[in-house]
């Protein structure tokens, strides 16, 4: 399969982007794009991986956290699937090195899908005779958790890539496609006019200090920071270990304490809320509190100083960030026809959308969505 990436992307190399295990096919990105959608993948059947990365909601879910299965919220919120292809490690605290790791992860998180062990998974899609057919085909054996991970991380890989923003247009030479606001809210943010620009913009070179962490062509310098969010003042505590949890025994460090990894900025205007616990609403206050240093705690991150922005810096920050929409696919371009149960009922991918009704359950303290 050859897929070809938007404006403003790296291409998608083979061992440097895609893993030599995991080459992009038709089969398995169609594969995957089933899996995706079907809520038969979760313990209740009603919960799927769109869920909480619904191509509309900007592949995540809009929710300040997720809700997962019966209606159980964790403490994070879904970071979204943009891009991701490109990531150097998976969830806000990068506790797993590959989107193929990273699709195993919720299916048996028992507040996202809910599955007792990955082998009910498992057993459920070998009863599924449109599965069975697709395995045999893609991968030449019966459907196995290495199958569904690889086919569900292909998909994502190629489906969820954005670019040719208004940013990729100026970058590739039309001086005109940035208004004014959004070049001086580039400059602020650490990138440079064109070379053949010569619009003033009166402003200070990364005066925002942006580019200290949001690098790249995917605006993220794959590491985790401590921004402050998420600090008990009172009881002078992370509300979340962040980073620091799953890093192994002898690497922990006071600075990885509420640190979490550094977002895209690509399509920031279509993922609200921010942060990892969706506390932050609008880019706007996303400004604002880098504006202010973060909040101050033992471990914040030693470039989170006060930005001493005017208003109209701040509006033409978020000027440029909006400027990073880019071109992307939306829920029913995607949406595919399932395989029919041995029934012959076919699922509603469409009814996995909506957000779980809550039931009478509780969550240990320990159980996070896996994001």
């Amino acid at each position: 399969m050859t897929v070809v990436v938007p404006k403003g992307l790296p291409p998608l190399t083979p061992k440097v982007v895609v893993p030599v295990h995991n080459p992009i096919t038709k089969g398995k990105y169609e594969l995957g794009r089933q899996l995706y959608f079907d809520p038969r993948l979760s313990g209740n059947g009603e919960v799927s991986c769109a869920t909480c990365h619904n191509p509309d909601k900007g592949w995540s879910d809009g929710g300040k956290v997720s809700t997962g299965i019966h209606g159980q919220t964790g403490n994070r919120s879904a970071p979204t699937v943009f891009n991701t292809a490109y990531g150097k490690s998976m969830f806000w605290d990068g506790r797993s090195p590959s989107l193929e790791g990273q699709a195993q992860g919720p299916i048996i998180n028992p507040i996202e899908m809910g599955m007792p062990k990955h082998e009910n998974v498992v057993r459920r899609i070998r009863q599924i005779p449109g599965y069975q057919k697709q395995f045999e085909k893609v991968f030449g054996t019966k459907p196995t958790l290495d199958g569904i991970a690889k086919a569900i991380a292909t998909f994502e890989r190629v489906a969820a890539l954005s670019g040719n923003s208004k940013f990729d247009k100026y970058t590739a030479g039309d001086n005109d496609a940035l208004s004014l606001s959004e070049k001086r809210g580039m400059v602020l943010f650490g990138l440079r006019l064109n070379a053949d620009d010569e619009t003033e913009t009166g402003v200070v070179l990364q005066k925002g200090k942006c580019t200290l962490c949001h690098v790249g062509p995917n605006f993220t310098d794959e590491q985790y920071h401590n921004l402050g969010v998420g600090w008990d003042e009172k009881n002078r505590k992370h509300n979340d270990p962040g980073r620091w949890a799953p890093e192994p025994i002898g690497e922990k460090t006071d600075a990885s304490f509420g640190a979490f990894k550094t977002p895209t900025v690509r399509n920031a205007a279509l993922t609200a809320p921010y942060m990892h616990d969706g506390s932050l609403a609008t880019l706007e206050e996303v400004v604002e509190h880098y504006n202010k240093g973060g909040t101050p705690n033992p471990s914040l991150d030693v470039d989170m100083k006060p930005l001493k922005l005017t208003p109209q810096e701040s509006a033409d920050l978020v000027a440029f960030m909006k400027a990073l929409t880019g071109e992307h696919k939306s829920t029913a371009e995607l949406m595919p026809k399932l395989p029919p149960d041995p029934d012959g009922k076919f699922p509603d991918p469409m009814a996995a959308l909506n957000t779980p009704k809550k039931k009478i359950l509780k969550a240990g303290p320990h159980e996070v969505p896996a994001s």
